[in-house]
């Protein structure tokens, strides 16, 4: 046992322990350090997506609050042109003649006035497409979810621009089969069909935004 102990003495003390000791403690620091990093790391990717959530939910809620008055206008516009229905000097010759009637005689100047109400849609409406472009490097549950929903709520603003921009054009040949195709698209749009595409959309956005607030903070 005493040899045993001699020998065991002897083999441990040929040891260079103070590399030993140094090999040790820089992996003890690397371990640490790792750790630390891991750690820092989580509550900074959760602030980032919380942050992109916060900036995309405001700029949604602007958009849809700004999307009421071109809204309001479409039906106002709908509106008028029903008017023109019972004029007795309707070209009866051509398709939705009441529409025709409508864009010669006011068509320009309320096409101007709905412009004027698109206008302070178009920054909230770039931002967000900006950031759902921004947001798949974020890795969130579900993300196509929100595209889909933002996609559908900015497409209302490029429905009125489209429309608008009908209404407004008081000179085409009305009977050319692919303008009748165009007007044919201003007696389709609906401001309740506008109203009812926005909210169902909205709602789903929350959902995800909802969901999304849970797995980060769960």
């Amino acid at each position: 046992m005493y040899e045993f102990i001699n020998k065991t003495i002897t083999f441990l003390s040929s040891w260079n322990w103070a590399e030993i000791i140094k090999g040790i403690v820089s992996i003890w620091v690397a371990t640490v350090a790792t750790l630390a990093l891991k750690t820092w790391k989580r509550p900074s990717k959760a602030q980032k997506q919380t942050d992109f959530m916060d900036e995309i939910t405001e700029s949604v809620h602007e958009f849809i609050d700004l999307m009421a008055a071109p809204t309001e206008m479409v039906k106002y516009v709908k509106i008028g042109i029903e008017s023109y229905a019972s004029l007795p000097e309707l070209d009866q010759s051509l398709e939705n003649p009441e529409a025709v009637a409508y864009i010669q005689k006011q068509g320009q100047e309320d096409a101007k006035r709905l412009y004027e109400y698109l206008k302070p849609c178009t920054q909230p409406l770039s931002k967000i497409r900006s950031l759902v472009a921004k947001g798949q490097v974020f890795g969130f549950k579900n993300y196509n979810e929100c595209q889909n929903a933002c996609a559908m709520i900015t497409w209302q603003y490029d429905r009125i621009q489209s429309w608008c921009s009908i209404i407004g054009s008081g000179s085409l040949y009305w009977k050319n089969p692919k303008v009748q195709e165009s007007l044919s698209k201003v007696i389709f749009l609906d401001s309740d069909d506008i109203e009812k595409q926005i909210k169902e959309q909205h709602v789903k956005f929350l959902i995800f935004i909802k969901d999304n607030y849970k797995t980060i903070y769960k």
